[in-house]
């Protein structure tokens, strides 16, 4: 979870926004603060993953308490209702800002790009160690655990739905919808059923293989966090496809990443028509390289 400080000197617009951080299965609230230096003098002995901060407030203002607070592994998200000061913000190395009033739909959104970060500082501040896990999905699906011993899963369906979730990252996914995704044959209470022994069956194996891993209840569905630097291909691919310059070098990677079709190897109809949107990115990245390598050999 992202362990937040709110700081927002309007108390109508920290309420709310303390509010929308609580309901959300993502987020950790760990502080709200109508005073900045009161913010300033506790975030300093906090473990901070995210700081919602206000721009505009009197005495120290969000932009010099984002100067003075920044922490390697926290993550800045200013909050203001002017759109002009978004310049300002990303001097100071925010990562978004959000203009007011902030609403539950742009707290929700923000959350995915808010954890990929997490998990990408917590990748560099190990120096670059070996991931405790790693994931292939792209050829033969594959998992293994930090000493590289394969993990072993008790029946088709336990990794069938670990595919399911690290396919759906981040995202609360109901319960129903599993159990009609992966048994859809079944009646709805037998296949509800098979859900939650599945899911007991994948606590099981993560504790056995020591897996960075955790499955928690969210409502009426589950949701499947990383507690610990892992390395799924699938994900670094969606991260650079994403991105529209890149180096030839980062082209390159990209390729050597798409190593066959995702979860090749399985016969799973759910992940068809992301499967296909792979592809087509993958041909169309694969067409940069070659296009990058013709334009160097003419140089």
């Amino acid at each position: 979870m992202l362990r937040t400080v709110i700081v927002e000197d309007e108390w109508l617009s920290l309420n709310m926004i303390k509010r929308y951080i609580e309901e959300h299965p993502k987020y950790e609230l760990i502080g709200a603060y109508s005073d900045p230096f009161e913010a300033l003098k506790d975030i300093s002995r906090l473990q901070v993953d995210v700081l919602f901060t206000d721009i505009g407030m009197p005495g120290l203002n969000g932009l010099q308490l984002a100067e003075r607070a920044k922490q390697d592994s926290m993550q800045i998200v200013f909050t203001t209702a002017h759109r002009e000061y978004a310049a300002d913000a990303f001097r100071v190395d925010a990562v978004d800002y959000l203009l007011k009033p902030v609403t539950r739909r742009s707290i929700d959104e923000i959350a995915a790009k808010l954890e990929r970060i997490k998990r990408l500082l917590a990748i560099e501040a190990s120096n670059f160690k070996a991931p405790v896990m790693n994931v292939q999905c792209f050829g033969s699906f594959q998992t293994t655990n930090k000493d590289g011993q394969i993990v072993k899963w008790p029946t088709k369906k336990t990794e069938e739905m670990f595919a399911y979730f690290i396919a759906n990252e981040g995202q609360i996914v109901n319960k129903w919808i599993i159990a009609d995704t992966l048994w859809p044959e079944m009646d709805g209470s037998r296949a509800v059923h098979n859900v939650y022994n599945t899911i007991y069956r994948l606590k099981k194996t993560f504790e056995e293989f020591s897996l960075p891993l955790s499955i928690k209840t969210m409502n009426e569905g589950y949701v499947l966090e990383a507690e610990g630097a892992i390395v799924v291909d699938l994900y670094d691919f969606q991260e650079l496809s994403g991105q529209k310059d890149l180096t030839a070098g980062q082209l390159q990677l990209l390729q050597n990443l798409y190593s066959g079709y995702l979860f090749q190897d399985k016969d799973y109809p759910w992940c068809i028509n992301l499967r296909e949107n792979l592809e087509v990115a993958h041909l169309i990245k694969q067409q940069q390289v070659s296009f990058s390598a013709g334009t160097a050999g003419m140089t």
